[in-house]
């Protein structure tokens, strides 16, 4: 394995048990939802507009807070070239969710996809994790 895969791999191992963590809580009294729908979508906005402009998949990471974007496209070096953000998304558990359609370009050929990112914010650290829901 690659150290470049080993790292991708960490990186989305930790932002899970992040999110596991943040969704669990201490156990007693619910978490109350620690992400703020508009910094959601500010960090949101942030990645995505560091992907269309070329910046690599970890260019937010040593941000404050840090920022771990999990996408499979921007892995695997799609490019994006545009999206639309509305709205102010949906709660879900400690984090905001977004469907967001996406125009990518993969290997020269333009691709439309429409995608959820799932938003979980502390202080300290923000992870968005991404599931496709088609073309």
């Amino acid at each position: 394995m690659s150290v470049r895969r080993s790292t991708a791999a960490v990186s989305r191992a930790f932002a899970l048990m992040l999110t596991a963590f943040l969704a669990a809580g201490c156990g007693g009294e619910p978490v109350a939802n620690v992400t703020e729908p508009s910094a959601a979508k500010g960090y949101l906005t942030q990645a995505l507009d560091a992907w269309k402009s070329g910046e690599p998949l970890n260019s937010l990471a040593n941000g404050s807070p840090a920022i771990q974007v999990n996408d499979r496209d921007w892995e695997h070096k799609s490019k994006l070239t545009d999206y639309k953000l509305d709205g102010d998304g949906e709660q879900s558990a400690s984090g905001v969710k977004w469907t967001v359609p996406l125009t990518l370009s993969v290997k020269g050929k333009t691709v439309e996809k429409q995608a959820v990112y799932a938003v979980n914010a502390t202080d300290q650290f923000v992870s968005i994790s991404r599931q496709d829901l088609g073309f």
